[in-house]
Protein backbone atom coordinates (compact mmCIF):
# COMPACT_ATOMS: atom_id res chain seq x y z
CA UNK A 1 0.00 0.00 0.00
CA UNK A 2 1.36 3.52 -1.27
CA UNK A 3 1.26 6.84 1.04
CA UNK A 4 2.87 9.72 0.59
CA UNK A 5 4.70 12.45 2.78
CA UNK A 6 2.43 14.89 4.09
CA UNK A 7 4.95 17.65 2.92
CA UNK A 8 4.50 16.54 -0.26
CA UNK A 9 0.41 16.52 -0.29
CA UNK A 10 1.31 20.14 1.32
CA UNK A 11 3.32 21.23 -1.80
CA UNK A 12 0.93 19.51 -4.24
CA UNK A 13 -2.31 22.05 -2.37
CA UNK A 14 0.19 25.24 -2.46
CA UNK A 15 1.06 24.17 -6.06
CA UNK A 16 -2.62 23.46 -7.34
CA UNK A 17 -3.75 26.77 -5.44
CA UNK A 18 -0.80 28.34 -7.30
CA UNK A 19 -2.24 27.21 -10.37
CA UNK A 20 -5.97 28.21 -9.65
CA UNK A 21 -4.82 32.08 -8.41
CA UNK A 22 -6.68 30.53 -5.33
CA UNK A 23 -4.69 32.06 -2.00
CA UNK A 24 -3.72 29.73 0.66
CA UNK A 25 -2.65 30.56 3.93
CA UNK A 26 -0.41 28.03 6.18
CA UNK A 27 -4.05 27.91 8.27
CA UNK A 28 -6.08 26.81 5.40
CA UNK A 29 -3.65 24.50 4.59
CA UNK A 30 -3.89 22.45 7.46
CA UNK A 31 -7.03 22.07 6.82
CA UNK A 32 -7.27 21.05 3.24
CA UNK A 33 -4.49 18.50 4.21
CA UNK A 34 -7.15 17.42 6.84
CA UNK A 35 -10.30 17.49 4.47
CA UNK A 36 -8.16 15.56 1.56
CA UNK A 37 -7.07 13.14 4.22
CA UNK A 38 -10.41 12.21 5.29
CA UNK A 39 -11.66 12.38 1.52
CA UNK A 40 -8.99 10.78 0.52
CA UNK A 41 -9.87 7.83 2.74
CA UNK A 42 -13.41 7.65 1.87
CA UNK A 43 -12.54 7.41 -1.53
CA UNK A 44 -9.72 5.31 -1.65
CA UNK A 45 -9.75 3.22 1.82
CA UNK A 46 -6.05 4.31 1.89
CA UNK A 47 -4.24 6.47 4.03
CA UNK A 48 -3.33 9.79 2.47
CA UNK A 49 -0.21 9.92 4.92
CA UNK A 50 1.37 8.47 7.69
CA UNK A 51 2.49 12.30 9.45
CA UNK A 52 0.24 12.53 12.24
CA UNK A 53 -2.73 15.14 13.07
CA UNK A 54 -2.44 17.16 16.12
CA UNK A 55 -4.93 18.72 17.92
CA UNK A 56 -3.84 22.52 18.07
CA UNK A 57 -6.03 25.34 18.95
CA UNK A 58 -7.55 25.93 15.72
CA UNK A 59 -7.59 22.44 14.58
CA UNK A 60 -5.51 19.22 13.75
CA UNK A 61 -2.20 20.24 12.05
CA UNK A 62 0.57 18.15 10.91
CA UNK A 63 3.38 19.98 12.62
CA UNK A 64 6.08 19.49 10.17
CA UNK A 65 4.23 20.91 7.31
CA UNK A 66 3.28 24.15 10.10
CA UNK A 67 6.79 24.25 10.77
CA UNK A 68 7.89 24.53 6.72
CA UNK A 69 5.25 27.15 6.35
CA UNK A 70 4.85 29.29 9.51
CA UNK A 71 7.35 32.18 8.23
CA UNK A 72 4.09 32.96 5.99
CA UNK A 73 2.23 33.66 8.84
CA UNK A 74 -1.36 34.53 7.68
CA UNK A 75 0.23 35.62 3.87
CA UNK A 76 -0.63 33.51 0.78
CA UNK A 77 1.85 30.84 0.17
CA UNK A 78 2.85 31.10 -3.80
CA UNK A 79 4.98 28.39 -4.62
CA UNK A 80 5.11 25.81 -7.20
CA UNK A 81 6.47 22.46 -6.79
CA UNK A 82 6.91 19.28 -9.34
CA UNK A 83 5.59 16.01 -6.66
CA UNK A 84 5.51 13.05 -7.47
CA UNK A 85 1.90 12.24 -7.06
CA UNK A 86 0.39 9.73 -9.20
CA UNK A 87 -2.05 10.90 -12.15
CA UNK A 88 -4.67 9.04 -10.29
CA UNK A 89 -4.00 10.41 -7.06
CA UNK A 90 -3.69 13.68 -8.71
CA UNK A 91 -6.92 13.63 -10.13
CA UNK A 92 -8.40 12.97 -6.75
CA UNK A 93 -7.12 15.36 -4.65
CA UNK A 94 -7.35 18.61 -7.45
CA UNK A 95 -11.26 17.35 -7.37
CA UNK A 96 -10.81 17.85 -3.50
CA UNK A 97 -8.82 21.00 -3.58
CA UNK A 98 -11.39 22.09 -5.97
CA UNK A 99 -14.21 21.55 -3.05
CA UNK A 100 -12.86 23.36 -0.20
CA UNK A 101 -10.01 26.00 -1.48
CA UNK A 102 -13.05 28.31 -2.01
CA UNK A 103 -14.30 28.17 1.67
CA UNK A 104 -13.19 30.80 3.97
CA UNK A 105 -10.28 29.43 6.23
CA UNK A 106 -12.72 30.21 9.46
CA UNK A 107 -15.26 28.57 7.80
CA UNK A 108 -12.77 24.99 7.56
CA UNK A 109 -12.33 25.61 11.37
CA UNK A 110 -15.98 25.67 12.40
CA UNK A 111 -15.78 22.59 10.52
CA UNK A 112 -13.41 20.71 12.40
CA UNK A 113 -14.63 22.08 15.54
CA UNK A 114 -17.54 20.51 15.16
CA UNK A 115 -18.69 18.64 18.72
CA UNK A 116 -17.86 15.04 18.74
CA UNK A 117 -15.05 15.45 15.85
CA UNK A 118 -12.19 13.87 16.32
CA UNK A 119 -10.07 17.23 16.74
CA UNK A 120 -12.69 17.87 19.71
CA UNK A 121 -12.56 14.46 21.64
CA UNK A 122 -8.42 14.79 21.36
CA UNK A 123 -8.48 18.77 22.19
CA UNK A 124 -10.91 18.31 24.96
CA UNK A 125 -11.19 21.98 25.47
CA UNK A 126 -7.42 22.60 25.66
CA UNK A 127 -6.55 19.67 28.14
CA UNK A 128 -5.20 17.85 24.79
CA UNK A 129 -3.12 20.46 23.18
CA UNK A 130 -1.20 19.40 20.77
CA UNK A 131 -1.60 15.52 21.84
CA UNK A 132 -1.94 13.46 18.72
CA UNK A 133 -5.14 12.73 16.78
CA UNK A 134 -5.35 8.85 16.14
CA UNK A 135 -6.20 7.91 12.72
CA UNK A 136 -8.39 5.24 14.00
CA UNK A 137 -10.27 8.44 15.67
CA UNK A 138 -10.42 10.37 12.29
CA UNK A 139 -11.74 7.77 10.36
CA UNK A 140 -14.39 6.88 12.78
CA UNK A 141 -15.56 10.21 13.71
CA UNK A 142 -15.02 11.69 10.26
CA UNK A 143 -14.69 8.56 7.90
CA UNK A 144 -16.91 6.28 9.34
Amino acid sequence: MMWYDALDIARFIITECFKNNIAISNLKLQKLLYFLWVDFFKGTGRRLFMDDFCAWQLGPVVPTVYYEYCSYAGRPIVEYYETGISAADSALLSSLIRKYANIPASRLVSMTHEKGSAWDVIYRDGLGNRNVIPFELIIEKEAG
